[in-house]
């Protein structure tokens, strides 16, 4: 009994830790400001970050950004989704597949941004929207599928990891969704019968 409880407070305590660390993060991308003076990155060590987490903060917005670029906000997000498991005390099922399956889904982000929107001006600094990382497997790509064929394998490959990370079934949701359509489209069908 003593143990479970132990092992019970010691799941909500990493929860709550995750939670903890996905705010800053969050808080870090958002706030991030590219002139901020950052460990390893740029000069000006002394000056004060603009970033709302401070130089931690910076420096971990500038190093995601530069890695994965826009694709860094989904690092989070995977951190909330197991923070609420583990708050929870709840099981991953097939937590390896399902890690497999968020790098997988942050990787292709990172190229397709790449491909799509590449490089952008951010405060008058060049920005890579998806990071060297995305810069990196999109030139790779592009050299055998070309731009179409490597978003058409991107696109398909990001589906592809939403499913492996998440368990969603587009197949469900796209049936509960005619479901839903096709019952509002007789109920009103059937308003305007009554109505005439």
């Amino acid at each position: 009994m003593g143990r479970s409880t132990a092992s019970r407070r010691a799941s909500e305590f990493v929860g709550v830790a995750l939670f903890a660390a996905a705010l800053i993060w969050i808080v870090s991308l958002a706030s991030y400001e590219p002139s901020d003076p950052v460990w390893f990155f740029s000069t000006g060590a002394h000056a004060a970050p603009a970033n709302f987490a401070g130089r931690v903060g910076a420096f971990l917005a500038e190093l995601s950004f530069q890695l994965f670029g826009y694709a860094s906000y989904m690092i989070p997000a995977a951190m909330v989704i197991a923070g609420w498991n583990y708050f929870w005390c709840r099981s991953l099922d097939a937590a390896g597949t399902k890690a497999t399956g968020a790098v997988l889904l942050v990787a292709c982000l990172s190229a397709f941004l790449s491909l799509i929107v590449g490089t952008i001006e951010v405060s008058g600094k060049a920005f890579r929207a998806g990071g060297y990382a995305g810069e990196f497997l999109a030139s790779h790509m592009s050299e055998y599928l070309n731009r179409t064929g490597s978003v058409i394998v991107m696109v398909t490959l990001i589906f592809l990891a939403i499913i492996i990370s998440t368990q969603f079934s587009f197949g469900r949701f796209f049936a509960a969704l005619i479901g839903t359509v096709r019952g509002s489209a007789t109920r009103g069908i059937d308003t305007f019968h009554e109505w005439r």
